[in-house]
């Protein structure tokens, strides 16, 4: 297969990654700008968002305070002031209602790493930058701490947040011929994920200082993305001087 076959069938896959994480971040990111200049909402759909991000910012103030295992439906509906059946319209589940207010956190750092890095040419730089800020935001917000005993959720708020940005610097390396994959993407996606849930867990867990955990992601991540080893390193060290 010629490398420019190679690299188209790349950028297919990615985008059919894109798409289906598409829909998960703007519905975790019903605050944010992005989601406003996608579709102007009538005066129905704007309540909608209301309530939805009311149960949402309630759900993460419980979790914060009492956990994931000791907070429930009922608390959920009691402290955003709105009733069970509104509850069970937005989120079948006190794990999907979790899950959106965590993955809802997590966009946040990821469109912040995004703009911070956005000036900056090479995307293998870029991506070693975003694996460096994400990852101490990630660390650093307590609702991490609660996720540590939980490893599906945390796994699942990463796919349904981080990933989105992550595909999109990914899939423009690949139409730079900056990246070449070592991996079938679909594996790499997956095992990209999970590393980062051990990581963050070592990290949080006080195992790992956490400047060693980000430079461990951001070298697995260059060179699974084909970057030759001393240059990925050489990457990591310029962007923890970013």
């Amino acid at each position: 297969m010629s490398n420019r076959s190679k690299n188209t069938q790349e950028i297919g896959v990615f985008q059919k990654l894109e798409s289906e994480t598409a829909s998960a971040k703007l519905s975790t990111m019903t605050d944010h700008t992005a989601q406003e200049e996608h579709e102007k909402p009538n005066r129905m759909a704007r309540r909608r968002l209301e309530t939805r991000s009311k149960l949402l910012a309630a759900t993460l103030d419980l979790v914060l305070e009492k956990g994931i295992d000791k907070t429930t439906m009922d608390d959920i509906t009691e402290a955003a002031d709105l009733g069970r059946r509104t509850l069970y319209y937005h989120f079948a589940s006190k794990e999907e209602c979790v899950l959106a207010a965590v993955a809802g956190v997590y966009a946040k750092h990821a469109s912040g790493a995004e703009e911070h890095f956005a000036s900056v040419p090479d995307p293998a730089l870029r991506v070693a930058g975003h694996a460096h800020e994400v990852i101490a935001g990630l660390v650093g917000e307590p609702v991490t701490q609660r996720l540590v005993k939980h490893p599906d959720l945390l796994a699942a708020a990463l796919e349904k947040s981080v990933a989105l940005f992550a595909l999109m610097d990914f899939e423009q390396g690949v139409a730079d011929k900056r990246f070449r994959l070592s991996a079938n993407v679909d594996l790499l996606y997956p095992m990209l994920v999970w590393a980062l849930v051990g990581l963050l867990i070592k990290s949080i867990e006080k195992e790992t200082k956490l400047t060693e955990i980000q430079s461990a992601f951001a070298i697995l991540v260059l060179t699974n993305l084909g970057i030759p080893a001393d240059e990925a390193r050489a990457l990591n060290g310029q962007a923890a001087r970013l």
